[in-house]
């Protein structure tokens, strides 16, 4: 497998050296196969394979992560993104073998563009949970925070492109130090809302204060919110992040519960700015340590050599990409200073999948090596095992 990646890695460094010639159109062969959907649908995914073909020659990016080996077997993820979109084509040819049908097209330089979108990561995949308010009462002028905050930063974390996010009801019992211990309850959440990490948090402090001014000659009415925010990995239950995040704000210090969360009324008072100030600092924190974690998905069914997992093109994930796929055996856990609470369960690669078709919530895709397959079932997870390298 690593030596195939890096003769790709080469072919398409070569390929980028040589772009599209100006002085005649640049012609590229698809092939789909001719399956329920009929011909209208094979002809369309062959157009597509085409296009791909011709988009990688216009440049192109390969991500290879550095795999799991097991009984001599090695395994890597990788991605091989396309550059280069075309908007207009010309088909030349359509011949069909078999049951595969081949469309030769044709497209011109001048009408390559930079593909929008092109390199993004894969989006994760959250699950939010209602957050503990410490004190209530410190609270009573905002319009109800427990629910309200988590909504907000669900959407903003949404609105980034970096993750795909479900809101649960549930809360999860925080601990006597703050986060949750109970990795029963947040892999059960995981599991019924589909979530590769689970969030939750608490309001610690909404209090007044005077802060002194004028070298302390009078005193400013002030608040302070302080957050804190927890990131449990949703397959094992275990923290992975913890962040606290404080912001302080002179001024008027009762917000108003006629105010919505999060509203334009809302952020133009001097504590609601400051709340939704210190929720884009929490967001920014958790967000680069999920950032920092794989990519993971879960098999959810799989019938005879085609595996289905449970993220798709909303996820960022597309034809070509190849993620390990690992079972965890619950048989052998793994535990620290405390004998109570697991950190996790031994993992073994079984394979490489493939993927091979990608629908909006789900992905299909064959696995390597041959006969694989038999070894994979449903609750299995796939896995882009490191960070992306950076273009070079």
């Amino acid at each position: 497998m690593p030596s195939k990646l890096r003769f790709l890695g080469a072919v398409l460094a070569l390929l980028c050296h040589f772009p599209l010639s100006a002085a005649a159109p640049a012609e590229a062969e698809g092939v789909a196969a001719i399956a329920d959907g009929g011909l209208a649908r094979a002809r369309q995914a062959a157009i597509r394979d085409a296009l791909e073909q011709l988009g990688l020659r216009s440049g192109a990016r390969v991500d290879v992560a550095a795999g799991a080996s097991t009984r001599g077997k090695a395994f890597e993820s990788s991605r091989v993104q396309a550059a280069a979109d075309f908007d207009r084509y010309t088909v030349l040819r359509e011949w069909q073998s078999g049951q595969l049908l081949h469309v030769r097209i044709a497209v011109k330089e001048e009408d390559a563009r930079p593909r929008v979108g092109a390199n993004l990561a894969y989006k994760k995949k959250i699950v939010v949970t209602p957050f503990r308010v410490r004190r209530s009462p410190q609270l009573d002028d905002v319009d109800d925070i427990a629910t309200r905050l988590p909504q907000e930063l669900l959407r903003r974390m949404g609105a980034s492109g970096k993750f795909l996010g479900k809101e649960s009801p549930y809360v999860i019992s925080p601990g006597v130090s703050g986060p949750s211990s109970d990795t029963a309850a947040v892999r059960r959440l995981a599991s019924m809302y589909e979530g590769q990490f689970v969030i939750s948090g608490e309001i610690v402090d909404a209090g007044n204060y005077e802060q002194p001014a004028y070298y302390g000659l009078v005193k400013k009415d002030a608040r302070r919110i302080e957050i804190a925010l927890y990131v449990h990995d949703g397959l094992t239950g275990v923290l992975v992040a913890r962040r606290t995040v404080l912001v302080e704000q002179v001024g008027e210090r009762r917000v108003g519960r006629d105010k919505p969360f999060g509203s334009a009324s809302f952020a133009a008072t001097p504590f609601g700015g400051a709340i939704l100030r210190a929720l884009d600092d929490g967001i920014a924190a958790i967000s680069a340590d999920i950032g920092a974690l794989p990519f993971m998905a879960k098999v959810v069914q799989v019938q005879g050599e085609r595996i289905f997992i449970d993220a798709g093109s909303t996820s960022s994930v597309a034809p070509g990409d190849q993620l390990v796929i690992y079972r965890a055996d619950p048989r052998q856990q793994v535990y620290g200073a405390d004998p109570l609470v697991p950190l996790g369960a031994v993992e073994t690669p079984v394979g490489t999948l493939s993927v091979v078709q990608v629908q909006p919530g789900f992905a299909i895709g064959t696995v390597m090596p041959p006969g694989a397959a038999k070894q994979v079932s449903a609750g299995d997870m796939v896995r882009f095992d490191v960070a992306v390298m950076p273009p070079r």
